[in-house]
């Protein structure tokens, strides 16, 4: 196993942590810094399964999608309270940096 899957079982082991949490229901209706916190992360999940599949790889559409949710991400937690989950979105947030900070563009296919 070479580093790039390492980083890979690190962020679907995360992501399976995310998944296995119950979710506090009062974050359905949370707003924090002008961000909804459920398409943040209902948007981060649907990248982030697709960076995991595809062994570390994703379109760009999708990493620019990462890239705005790691943005917004980096202005919502220092609003949190501890009533906000906070550990929930400092988990989404290390996911998000990962999967930037070690991006694989997706090979080209022939058409």
């Amino acid at each position: 196993m070479d580093a790039a899957d390492d980083l890979v079982a690190v962020v679907a082991n995360l992501r399976k942590e995310h998944q296995n949490e119950p979710w506090p229901e009062r974050l359905n209706v949370l707003e924090v810094a002008g961000v909804d916190l459920v398409s943040l992360d209902t948007r981060l999940e649907g990248c982030t399964y697709t960076w995991v599949a595809n062994g570390g790889a994703l379109h760009e559409r999708g990493m620019g999608t990462v890239r705005l949710v790691l943005g917004q991400l980096e202005k919502v937690l220092p609003e949190l309270t501890g009533d906000d989950s906070p550990h929930i979105w400092h988990r989404l947030h290390r996911m998000a940096h990962l999967i930037v900070a070690h991006h694989t563009p997706p090979a080209e296919t022939a058409s």
